[in-house]
């Protein structure tokens, strides 16, 4: 719906923004001659968890810090533990890095499946029909089978989470220097079971996804491309959410490069503004950059995931290379799930990963420590200065959601000048504004933390 009373001058709003995490609105800026200006993705909370740390024990700052966000939440608790061990000078065990790792394929899947289910799949079943039908449970009412088998899908990477980690939301697991328990076998083959019981469910839903894109790419797909740059964490070039490095490639021609995480930190730069709560962030002599899904499959998989990897490459055939375009979103999100799959079942079928020491006990000083890891979202990045007892003395947080805003405001401005017409915006239009803002992902807990 159009908010009037928050015209003011040659502007309209566009709220609430559905389907996305957080509260938000659209901002459509006129010049007077009604034609558009610029149109911005508004933030509209405030929510302070970097100064609810200060002084706070390091040891006890991820569990706070994991409460920022329902579905990021466990990233933002593992990249807080990895900024503190960073700080402290700890390395952490090896089989606690391997369970760290699986934790994350499977919260990235069910992130993501979440994302499909919920908050992507009623624009792609439903595109032309009336807002008040095109959410999950009107959709449920024609694609039941759908529905049915994405959440069936979801339930097995849940119930594996739960089998392994306990609280998938704020997994206690997770704790500076390691993890406070390993998975025993049982649980391991618990989980790996419930991985294979679903493989039928994720090939009906890769079919549905493909089937969906090419019914609709000539509705969905505003003929507006992403441009300038992609970035996501890596490890020897590939996608990896605990990996050493953050790799950042150009959508068109132009050189990539590969940085190491305290490096990556040096090249971030607050731009801050005054219309919205979440601060963008720009990567240093680059206009705008994309993190998430879509950057992620942009990036590649690796070779021990064969399956995704291929139907990655039909896509790419099928659908163009990169991704960059809004419409794109879904199937990469479908690919990723198909990719965390493989990842986790590789790991759950090697018991032996997760034998030996589960914690070391980081040893606090004066110091500051900094990590990056690749959340649902995108990338995520924690820096902590510590003081002489182990308190934080200060603490900073940089989003998924601060990284892609110039690219959401980008896109969504190139949209909004072909689709608007002076300053009377029907339900259909408002609604495309709103899926370009769905194709980045936002999180907006997350970006205004």
């Amino acid at each position: 719906m159009i908010d009037q009373e928050e015209f003011s001058g040659q502007k309209i709003n566009i709220y609430p923004v559905t389907r996305i995490q957080g509260r938000a609105d659209i901002e459509v800026l006129f010049t007077p001659n009604q034609e558009v200006s610029e149109a911005r993705f508004r933030a509209l909370e405030f929510r302070g968890f970097e100064r609810l740390v200060l002084g706070l024990n390091a040891f006890a700052a991820p569990q706070v810090l994991s409460r920022i966000c329902g579905s990021c939440g466990p990233f933002h608790q593992i990249v807080a533990c990895k900024a503190i061990e960073d700080a402290a000078g700890c390395e952490v065990p090896p089989a606690a890095r391997k369970f760290r790792e699986l934790l994350c394929w499977l919260l990235i899947a069910s992130d993501d499946l979440f994302n499909m289910t919920y908050l992507a799949l009623p624009d792609y079943a439903l595109p032309l029909s009336d807002p008040a039908v095109r959410n999950v449970t009107g959709l449920y009412k024609v694609e039941r089978e759908a529905v049915s088998r994405l959440t069936l899908l979801r339930s097995a990477f849940h119930e594996a989470l739960v089998h392994l980690a306990g609280f998938p939301v704020h997994p206690s697991v997770v704790v500076p220097g390691g993890v406070s328990y390993l998975p025993d076998a049982d649980a391991l083959d618990t989980a790996l079971r419930m991985l294979n019981g679903c493989e039928d469910d994720l090939d009906e839903t890769i079919r549905l996804v493909a089937m969906l894109t090419k019914r609709n790419s000539e509705m969905m797909d505003t003929g507006e491309p992403i441009s300038g740059y992609y970035a996501a964490v890596t490890s020897d070039g590939h996608t990896d959410p605990l990996g050493d490095s953050v790799t950042v490639s150009p959508f068109g021609e132009g050189e990539s490069f590969t940085v190491p995480h305290d490096r990556f930190f040096g090249l971030l730069r607050d731009e801050p503004v005054s219309w919205s709560y979440a601060v963008p962030v720009s990567i240093k002599g680059l206009a705008t950059t994309l993190v998430g899904t879509m950057a992620r499959a942009n990036i590649g998989f690796v070779s021990d995931t064969p399956r995704a990897d291929q139907k990655l490459k039909e896509c790419r055939k099928r659908l163009g290379d990169p991704f960059d375009r809004e419409f794109l979103y879904f199937p990469a999100l479908a690919l990723e799930v198909a990719h965390t799959w493989e990842k986790a079942r590789f790991l759950l079928k090697d018991t032996s990963l997760f034998e030996g020491e589960a914690v070391r006990i980081p040893e606090t000083s004066p110091s500051g420590g900094s990590a990056v890891v690749d959340a649902p979202r995108g990338v995520l990045a924690h820096r902590v200065s510590l003081e002489r007892d182990g308190k934080i003395a200060a603490y900073r947080i940089i989003s998924p959601l601060q990284i892609n805003l110039s690219s959401i405001n980008e896109c969504l401005s190139r949209v909004a000048r072909k689709v608007v017409s002076g300053l009377e915006v029907t339900d259909q239009i408002a609604q495309m504004l709103q899926r370009t803002v769905r194709a980045f992902s936002p999180c907006v807990p997350c970006g205004t933390h």
